[in-house]
């Protein structure tokens, strides 16, 4: 029997040129039956005038309390400092955007210090986040109430706890094409990749449900997991993505690339290295914090390069239960254990 994972009270667990038309629309099909749509549906702003161009943290400031749905705030190149946040509301047909004016010299939104704030906290639905460094708050970026918002094309370092955070009935949103290292620099059990939901007890609307995570690189030293995936979440879906497994550290459990608690998770199509870090004990893990959840989870065509033998592709332990199919691990060794049905 493992230990459980304990919260605090902030709900962390302790045991070139504009952006013009953004149009997306995804359905992803998992066996015979369709997965609920999680697309970030609308266009972004389509003439220069709705644009905001901003060359200075002030400027950026004001526009994240005035934006239009339909806007777009556009930022110059160079560092923005502060601990930015925005109550503001897209709507399906007209996404707020941030981005950067030049995607190869991507502006950076910096926070004060590494063990205070965030970079960019969200807390209105439709927002289109792209192609922008975040750095040096103990949060990088955090959905708060943010549905059918996109993050995509971003860089997340240098974070003194987690560097993405899905919280406070944030779904079906999606993070995409990013890249994503060095976090937990002032917590390393503390230090998630992305973090989907909320430990309970923590006081946020555990309902966040039908997340996206898609095609992100993680790593290396992503010091706890690389995705963790609370209780009471339902349908969350990581596909594409790469885990590197050097840095994870051990501490408050931190032993997996991915956490699985919540139900109905897909996890498919992902490559991850363990590159001979030990600490590592299962590539995938599931638990029951809650009785009835961490159930009815798919592992699906994932690849693993285990260098340890003893180290298993998916250990499900307590009630917790998967499916799994067409998974491999280089070299051979462990496989799974618990209550994994293997197909």
């Amino acid at each position: 029997m493992r230990a459980v994972k304990l919260w605090s009270a902030g709900g962390k667990r302790r045991v070139g040129g504009f952006l013009s038309l953004m149009a997306l629309s995804t359905m992803f099909i998992t066996g015979a039956h369709a997965e609920p749509d999680r697309s970030v549906n609308g266009e972004a702003a389509k003439s220069a005038e709705s644009a905001i161009l901003c060359s200075t943290t002030s400027c950026l400031q004001k526009a994240l309390k005035n934006a239009a749905p339909g806007q777009s705030i556009t930022l110059s190149p160079g560092t923005y400092t502060g601990s930015f946040s925005s109550d503001l509301k897209g709507t399906a047909g007209a996404p707020i955007t941030i981005t950067s004016q030049d995607p190869s010299q991507p502006a950076v939104l910096s926070g004060y210090a590494v063990g205070s704030g965030y970079s960019l906290r969200i807390r209105g639905d439709y927002w289109v986040i792209r192609d922008l460094k975040f750095t040096n708050a103990q949060k990088g970026i955090l959905l708060d109430n943010s549905s059918h918002s996109l993050i995509k094309g971003v860089e997340v370092y240098n974070t003194g706890f987690e560097a993405v955070h899905f919280r406070d009935g944030s779904s079906y949103s999606t993070i995409e094409d990013s890249y994503i290292h060095d976090t937990g620099k002032t917590g390393a059990g503390y230090g998630e990749g992305v973090y989907v939901g909320s430990a309970e007890g923590g006081g946020y609307n555990q309902n966040t449900h039908y997340n996206t995570i898609r095609n992100v690189k993680f790593g290396p030293n992503i010091t706890a997991e690389h995705i963790d995936i609370k209780e009471r979440t339902i349908g969350t879906l990581v596909e594409n993505c790469t885990f590197n497994g050097v840095g994870i550290s051990g501490a408050n459990y931190a032993d997996s690339f991915i956490d699985v608690k919540g139900n109905q998770a897909v996890i498919r199509n992902n490559k991850g290295y363990q590159n001979n870090n030990n600490v590592i004990v299962d590539a995938f893990q599931l638990h029951e914090i809650v009785s009835g959840w961490g159930i009815n989870n798919q592992f699906l065509n994932n690849t693993l390069y285990l260098t340890n033998p003893d180290t298993y592709v998916i250990g499900a332990y307590s009630n917790s239960s998967a499916s799994a199919a067409g998974n491999t691990r280089n070299p051979a060794g462990n496989m799974y254990r618990g209550n994994v049905s293997a197909q």
